[in-house]
């Protein structure tokens, strides 16, 4: 019934009025760190949809770039991340691309925040998945296998930040191990010079305002 219900036109009509009625109220974000210790075994989610994940070829990021509502800047951001220490993964379904997830592999910036990550520590940036395969836990089945990439070139821990009004991801991430390690208040994007970010529990490693 769920996935009936993602799927339906009136609901995708539904969430881009209610997107277009918060987006003044989009730019503060009020967020979990995730951590999760990549010495231990990592649990392998499957999919229930015929999919294939692999790494993006420049070919997957272009079409990356035009999977679901466009954004601003999606295009240049896209392109410096894989010029800038970041790896994408991407899911086929057949010759569909219907989802994709980035992890940056070395310090550097993302949407107004510096990512001090040490040697061998990953941050999980910024994953979508077609609204017409959701509920088939394709994230999940990504999210995963690239924790698996990550423990088989050396690195000892992973990093990501979920919303916490994003209940679903929220849900999946205990599934899949993350451990929250902060609670945070930050303006998305603000830029150099910008708000800084403001712990309210834990840790916000490994973020910093630039």
């Amino acid at each position: 019934m769920r996935r009936a219900i993602w799927s339906s036109a009136i609901y995708r009509k539904a969430r881009r009025i209610v997107a277009d009625l918060m987006r003044p109220f989009r730019r503060l974000e009020l967020a979990y760190i995730f951590r999760q210790d990549l010495t231990r075994p990592v649990k392998i989610i499957e999919s229930d949809a015929d999919i294939n994940i692999a790494q993006a070829s420049a070919d997957d990021v272009e079409r990356a770039i035009l999977l679901g509502r466009q954004y601003p800047r999606r295009r240049e951001v896209f392109r410096w991340r894989l010029e800038h220490g970041c790896l994408c993964f991407v899911a086929h379904a057949g010759s569909a691309l219907v989802a994709y997830n980035w992890v940056r592999l070395r310090p550097g910036v993302d949407d107004g925040d510096m990512l001090a990550l040490a040697q061998g520590e990953a941050f999980h940036l910024d994953s979508y998945v077609d609204e017409n395969w959701r509920g088939h836990r394709i994230e999940g089945a990504l999210s995963s296998r690239m924790r698996l990439f990550e423990q088989q070139q050396g690195y000892v821990a992973a990093y990501t930040r979920i919303s916490v009004f994003n209940r679903k991801s929220l849900r999946s991430s205990r599934r899949m191990g993350w451990q929250r390690s902060g609670l945070v208040l930050r303006v998305c994007g603000s830029g150099p010079g910008g708000w800084p970010i403001v712990t309210l529990w834990g840790s916000a490693y490994p973020l910093r305002k630039q």
